[in-house]
């Protein structure tokens, strides 16, 4: 069984038993890449259209796709070089709650460090935790919390200041809560959102809370931060079922 069904399959298990479900995964496919193919150039990926891997062409150094005696495909990041990659446009509208995981394993060992990757997603960067490596052997990075959002940018960079030791990254995943009509919790009469108008009142949660309005398609029609007890609809928003949530509860509403 090839390398990328493997993972999914136990991807999947592993989601089941955490109760989110696969949105992305990339295992770097199985092409043949004896002699390294540059990230922008590489055409083995699992994930096609719309998700696109590129890099930034003006950093000094690349990172490649290439394969060692002990390891399947996997992206490179060189020593003493300013290198990155890019994964555009990953689909994310049906679900929310979104963690990111990944394995990555150190070429040189003395020094190295997980913080000295910076990893983004839509552009702000993620807090890595320190975590040294004591082998060559990959290590699984797991559970750093993504913002919600209906399309993921994700970019991987290291400095050549902080890249002395070279490092190999692998099995890139994203994994989440899918939004259905199924997911929402019924509240008391008293604790309901009130509708009126182009509004949608909340009197028991705080101003400041963030609200994420949801078709019963489970994609995302409207983020919106509770001011005075209120949200303001979007004018194009039609009439019909929707899902609202406030990261903990979800109530189902009729505009």
């Amino acid at each position: 069984m090839k390398k990328s069904a493997v993972l999914l399959l136990l991807l999947t298990c592993l989601s089941s038993l955490h109760g989110q479900e696969s949105v992305f995964l990339e295992t770097c496919g199985n092409t043949d890449v004896s002699s390294p193919r540059k990230v922008d150039i590489y055409s083995g990926w699992d994930n096609l259209y719309p998700v696109i891997f590129t890099r930034t062409k003006t950093l000094d150094g690349y990172a490649d796709v290439r394969i060692t005696t002990t390891t399947t495909n996997h992206v490179w990041f060189p020593s003493d070089k300013n290198s990155d990659l890019i994964i555009m446009n990953i689909p994310a509208s049906n679900y929310q709650h979104l963690k990111l995981s990944f394995d990555i394993a150190a070429y040189k060992l003395a020094g190295a460090n997980l913080n000295k990757l910076t990893v983004y997603c839509n552009g702000t960067a993620l807090i890595l935790p320190s975590m040294t490596f004591t082998s060559s052997k990959f290590l699984s990075v797991s559970d750093l919390v993504l913002p919600n959002s209906d399309v993921i940018t994700l970019r991987f960079e290291y400095t050549a200041e902080k890249n002395t030791n070279g490092y190999r990254l692998d099995n890139f995943t994203i994994s989440g809560d899918k939004v259905t009509l199924d997911t929402y919790t019924p509240k008391a009469t008293d604790f309901s959102p009130i509708i009126s108008a182009n509004t949608i009142r909340f009197p028991f949660l705080a101003d400041g809370s963030i609200v994420v309005l949801f078709n019963t398609l489970g994609n995302r029609i409207q983020s919106s931060v509770i001011r005075s007890g209120y949200i303001t609809l979007n004018r194009n928003i039609k009439k019909g079922i929707y899902l609202v949530h406030d990261g903990k509860n979800t109530w189902k509403i009729i505009l």
